[in-house]
């Protein structure tokens, strides 16, 4: 090859090189989109824009409540936090008991069935078990972290009982109760469910009185017959009180689409007894509720000092 060839050949190299470097360079200087979406850092770990919108959404969703920005992104900013200060405890949350706790969340419902209405409404599977996985990681920090703020000392129930103008001993009334299912495949079509539902209602209509709801019960294909069990009023929920309350010895309370099918309920019975303090479980977890909000106040303050946040 000629000189002057080889000569034009290695300045169209050098120029070309020159070009292509020059343009990465350009490329590098450019903000990535990810970049351009963190919102903020805390001690390096990022929350981007679209963490906050998710969160504004998932309030929405479980609390019926709208959340601004600003809210979110301190929720988010405290979440990373306390993960943080469970790393640094060696505390570790399995991906088992997020599922379990997601379950005691829906009340023993198919989670699957929970991330499959998340996900119509725009939410993401990921960042919902994030949320759950903080707040799991979160109690197991303050339990090893101050163990004293969960325990609840009997004078400590007086005087939450004494402020209501209640004695430490209270009257309450045991149910006892006997539970009935009529079992749906979870698949099933809604016409089989609908079928099952109006069963279910036609037997509750005609049975009275514990025996004959078991006896006959028994009898009927796809029915499960529960073990008797007997519940104390204090320690029901004010609303399921109520429909006890409004369900006479012997009748049975309208049925309940559960996971497993058609429930219902036969009141068998009830009696009035000396409830004791110790059965107080309202009043437990309020005075719980209390101790773990101001402890945990004051623990996420000191946290945020501590860290390193930036907000952008």
């Amino acid at each position: 090859m000629p000189r002057d060839r080889i000569t034009q050949y290695r300045k169209y190299a050098a120029a070309t090189l020159a070009a292509a470097m020059l343009g990465f360079a350009f490329l590098l200087s450019l903000p990535s989109p990810a970049a351009a979406q963190v919102a903020a850092l805390v001690n390096g770990d990022p929350i981007t824009n679209v963490d906050i919108a998710q969160r504004i959404k998932l309030v929405q969703a479980f609390d019926r409540k709208t959340m601004t920005r600003k809210e979110a992104l301190d929720e988010l900013i405290d979440e990373k936090l306390k993960l943080h200060t469970a790393a640094k405890m060696h505390i570790a949350i399995t991906d088992k008991q997020i599922e379990e706790g997601i379950s005691n969340m829906i009340g023993g419902r198919r989670v699957s069935d929970l991330l499959k209405t998340l996900d119509k409404q725009g939410i993401d599977e990921s960042r919902f078990k994030a949320r759950m996985r903080a707040q799991l990681a979160w109690r197991k920090v303050l339990e090893q972290g101050s163990p004293g703020v969960f325990q609840v000392r009997d004078a400590d129930l007086v005087a939450i009982l004494n402020a209501h103008g209640e004695t430490p001993q209270t009257k309450a009334i045991q149910y006892t109760l006997q539970p009935i299912i009529f079992v749906v495949a979870r698949r099933a079509p809604d016409s089989v469910k609908a079928a099952r539902l109006k069963e279910a209602e036609a037997f509750r209509s005609r049975v009275v009185g514990c025996e004959e709801a078991v006896a006959q019960a028994r009898v009927i294909p796809e029915t499960v017959v529960k073990t008797e069990m007997k519940k104390f009023s204090l320690d029901l929920g004010a609303q399921y009180r109520k429909l006890l309350d409004n369900t006479p010895d012997g009748k049975m309370t309208p049925a309940e689409v559960t996971s497993a099918g058609m429930e219902l309920v036969m009141v068998c019975s009830r009696k009035e007894v000396l409830a004791d303090i110790s059965s107080r479980r309202e009043f437990r977890q309020e005075l719980l509720s209390k101790r773990i909000g101001a402890f945990e106040k004051e623990y996420l303050e000191k946290l945020r000092k501590q860290a390193v946040i930036e907000i952008r």
